[in-house]
């Protein structure tokens, strides 16, 4: 009984390794570069809109996740959730949340329509980038929900 709640134990703390691994917490110091960016959806710029780039590790991309919300113009400049300013270089997942999305109470129905197609909320969603190695601009430009 104590043995096999010990090797449940190590087996669970190896998981939480290998997340943290894959999540790009832990001693490695990573590079982090200058990254900035216009969101378009539908061709218009997308104001009020939070963005966030997970490093894609199944193409050997790793480090801490970046954020910004867009301006008015649908600008933003990335920044880790530790403060640190940019995004680690190479390909990206990228996540979409509208913060003026209709969040009407379970139940009722919405009043407006979103801005954003559902499939771009989440990480399998399927939008993709690649911050330049030495930094830059990186455009985003989604269809508007049909």
């Amino acid at each position: 009984m104590v043995r096999s709640f010990a090797l449940r134990a190590c087996a669970g703390a190896g998981v939480v390794l290998a997340a943290l691994a894959l999540t790009g917490c832990g001693g490695d110091k990573v590079k982090l570069v200058p990254a900035e960016g216009v969101l378009k959806i539908g061709d218009k710029p997308a104001a009020n809109v939070s963005v966030q780039f997970l490093p894609d590790v199944t193409k050997g991309a790793k480090g801490p996740t970046s954020y910004a919300t867009t301006d008015a113009e649908g600008k933003f400049r990335l920044k880790t959730y530790d403060g640190q300013d940019g995004a680690v270089p190479g390909p990206h997942t990228i996540i979409l949340a509208d913060q003026d999305e209709e969040r009407p109470p379970q139940g009722k129905p919405l009043t407006k329509q979103p801005r954003l197609d559902s499939k771009y909320t989440t990480g399998a969603g399927g939008l993709r980038a690649e911050v330049p190695a030495d930094g830059g601009s990186v455009a985003l430009d989604v269809p508007a929900p049909r």
